[in-house]
C-alpha cells in the first residue's frame, strides 16, 4: 500500500462516496419503479433494482466522482450521474451470467436463476427466464443512460458523459465477444489475453469511469496519462481477480472456486502454466479446462501445477508491474492532490483484496 497518506483516510474517502451513491441509486430506482405501468414488468424492474443495490463495492461510480473531483468538480449532483456506470454494470453481469451459465453472483442467485423462481413451474422455464433476463439487461443499459439524462448537470456535460458511456459499453461489448470466442477451442497467447482484458475489464472498470467524471467536470483534453493509469490498473485488477478465482474460497468470491475452470477460462495462470509445463501437464491442463465439470482431485492438481510451474508467481509479478507503471502515469496528471492520493492507494487496494 502507498505510504504517502499522512492526514488522509482513503477508506473514509471511499465510504463517504459509496454512501452517497447508494442514496442516489435508491432515489433513482424508486422513480423508475413508480413509472412502470405493467404488473408483470414491475417484477423485472424490482429485480433489477435489488440486483443493482445489493452487494457491490461501487468501485466504478466512486471513480466517476473521483475523476470529476480531480478536475475541480464540486457539485453533489455528480452522484446522480455516477450511478449510471453502476447500473450499466448490472447489464453486463446479467448477460454475462447467461453466457457463462452461472448460477451465482455475489453470493446470491444469478439474475436468470432468480427469474426461474419468480415465474415458477412453466413450460420452457429455463428459456423463458433467460429471455426475461436478456430483457432485464437491456432495460438496465437503458437506465444507465436515463440516469445521466435525469442528473442535475449541464446539458453539454451530459452529452460528454454519454459519449464516454457509449464508448465504455461498445469497447466492453467487443471484449465480451472476444471472451466468448476464446471458448471455441483456440488457445490464447498472453498478448491475446491482455487485449481481451483491456476491452472487457479495464475500460469499464477504471479508465472509462475516470474519464466520465473528468468530462462532467469540463475537462476536454486527451488525458493520456490518466487513460494509461486506468488501462494498466484495470488489467491488474482482472489478473488479480483471476488469482482469487482459482485460489479463493466460495465465501470470498461469491461462487464456487471451480467456476472459472468449469467455464474453460484461459486466464494468465493457465496460459503461463501451459507454457512452462511439460507435454503431459499441458495436456492435463487443457483437458481440465475443456471438461466442463472438473473433479475436486483434478482441481487441486491443477492448482498445484500453477504454483509449481511458477505461473502464480509470474502473475503476481506482472500484476505489481502494471500497478507500479500505472501509478507512475498517475503521478504526471495535474489534478486535485487528495484525489490523486486516493487513486494511488486505490491501485494497491485493488490487488490486495480477497474478494
Amino acid at each position: 500500500m502507498s505510504s504517502d497518506l499522512a492526514g488522509f483516510d482513503p477508506i473514509r474517502f471511499m465510504e463517504e462516496r459509496r454512501n452517497r451513491i447508494n442514496e442516489h441509486l435508491k432515489i433513482y430506482f424508486d422513480e423508475i419503479y413508480s413509472e412502470v405501468k405493467d404488473r408483470e414488468m414491475e417484477k423485472i424492474v424490482d429485480l433489477i433494482r435489488n440486483y443493482t443495490i445489493r452487494g457491490g463495492k461501487r468501485v466504478r461510480p466512486i471513480l466517476v466522482a473521483s475523476g470529476y473531483q480531480m478536475f475541480g468538480g464540486k457539485s453533489e449532483d455528480i452522484y446522480g450521474a455516477a450511478i449510471s456506470i453502476e447500473i450499466s454494470q448490472s447489464f453486463f453481469l446479467i448477460h454475462d451470467d447467461i453466457m457463462d451459465r452461472s448460477d451465482l453472483r455475489r453470493g446470491f442467485k444469478s439474475f436468470h436463476r432468480e427469474l426461474e423462481d419468480i415465474i415458477g413451474n412453466v413450460r420452457d422455464r429455463e428459456h423463458i427466464a433467460e429471455s426475461l433476463a436478456i430483457v432485464g439487461g437491456d432495460l438496465a443499459v437503458d437506465y444507465s443512460f436515463d440516469a445521466i439524462m435525469r442528473a442535475k448537470i449541464e446539458d453539454q456535460r451530459k452529452i460528454k458523459a454519454i459519449r464516454e458511456l457509449v464508448d465504455i459499453i461498445k469497447i466492453t461489448g467487443y471484449g465480451e465477444g472476444l471472451d466468448v470466442y476464446s471458448g471455441t477451442g483456440y488457445r490464447l497467447s498472453t498478448s491475446d489475453l491482455i487485449r481481451l482484458h483491456l476491452r472487457k475489464t479495464a475500460k469499464y472498470t477504471i479508465e472509462g469511469p475516470l474519464l466520465m467524471g473528468a468530462r462532467i467536470a469540463g475537462e476536454d483534453g486527451p488525458l493520456w496519462d490518466l487513460r494509461v493509469y486506468g488501462s494498466l490498473v484495470g488489467i491488474a485488477f482482472q489478473l488479480h481477480d483471476d488469482v482469487i478465482g482459482l485460489f479463493g474460497t466460495e465465501k470470498e468470491i461469491g461462487k464456487p472456486p471451480k467456476s472459472d475452470v468449469n467455464e474453460g477460462k484461459q486466464t494468465l495462470l493457465m496460459i503461463e502454466a501451459m507454457r512452462r509445463s511439460n507435454e503431459k501437464e499441458r495436456e492435463f491442463i487443457w483437458k481440465t479446462l475443456t471438461s466442463g465439470n472438473v473433479s475436486d482431485h483434478d482441481f487441486e492438481k491443477l492448482r498445484r501445477i500453477v504454483e509449481d510451474t511458477g505461473s502464480l508467481d509470474y502473475s503476481r509479478w506482472l500484476i505489481n508491474r502494471f500497478i507500479e507503471k500505472g501509478k507512475e502515469k498517475l503521478s504526471r496528471v495535474q489534478g486535485d492532490p487528495e484525489v490523486k492520493k486516493f487513486l494511488m492507494w486505490f491501485a494497491d487496494y485493488l490487488v490486495s483484496r480477497k474478494n
